[in-house]
């Protein structure tokens, strides 16, 4: 068994519309069974972004405004922390911010030395933080909770998978709609095909529709509940992901 390659670049997901001479000049469309392998990669991206959505939102409602992934938001209320000199804030903002760096490096490091099979070690990884987390939050230990969701959200990063040339998988909200933008200049001018340019629409509403389910899950449970969805999640992408390589 095998993982799949987390940088695998495969095809974007709405390929149709492209002009005569774009058509032609393509080769034969793969067998339906090559396409729904191709598909796989593309949907198990778009989870890791809805995941991290889902725990921004139940972060953001849980810990007074701190999140777990986007760190645009955390940087933005970093700022406003320094200005009031809100040492709290400035002490929670800063370990959260440095647990997602340190996430991206031990990420990094491990994508740099396992090889063929990162997808599998970094779930098992994530499944151990993720209980961490859940023991932290049983015990009322706020702050370590939410950093250590911080650190598994930095080393998730690095299962992005690569669609159509654009980054899937990843938390960076900012940058899916300017890429979105991107797009939309370029199909105008017929350099690109609507199922190109729908890849970062389709990231950006994963990540949107995943926080969406967050606020609904925090607001009817608690921040322990949905890391059990969370646990229980990357716990189900382990078991499927060998599958899918066989």
């Amino acid at each position: 068994m095998t993982d799949m390659n987390a940088n695998t670049q495969i095809p974007s997901p709405a390929d149709a519309g492209a002009s005569p001479v774009e058509a032609a000049a393509r080769p034969p469309s793969p067998p339906a069974a090559a396409r729904s392998e191709a598909r796989w990669p593309f949907a198990f991206a778009l989870t890791l972004t809805g995941l991290a959505g889902f725990l921004d939102a139940a972060a953001f409602v849980r810990f007074n405004h701190l999140y777990v992934s986007f760190m645009s938001g955390n940087s933005t209320h970093l700022g406003i922390a320094i200005a009031d000199w809100a040492v709290p804030d400035l002490v929670a903002v800063l370990g959260v911010i440095a647990a997602f760096v340190a996430g991206a490096a031990v990420g990094t490091a491990v994508a740099d030395h396992v090889g063929a099979r990162l997808i599998g070690r970094v779930l098992a990884l994530e499944a151990v933080l993720f209980a961490a987390a859940l023991l932290a939050s049983l015990a009322s230990l706020s702050l370590p909770c939410v950093m250590i969701v911080a650190l598994t959200m930095g080393i998730q990063n690095v299962l992005h998978q690569a669609v159509g040339g654009v980054d899937v998988g990843k938390g960076f909200v900012t940058g899916m709609l300017f890429r979105f933008g991107q797009s939309i200049a370029r199909m105008a001018e017929a350099k690109l095909t609507w199922g190109t340019a729908s890849t970062s629409l389709l990231n950006w509403l994963a990540f949107v529709g995943g926080a969406a389910l967050g606020t609904l899950a925090i607001g009817a449970l608690d921040f322990t509940a949905c890391l059990v969805v969370a646990l229980a999640l990357v716990l189900a992408m382990l078991v499927v992901v060998p599958l899918r390589g066989r």
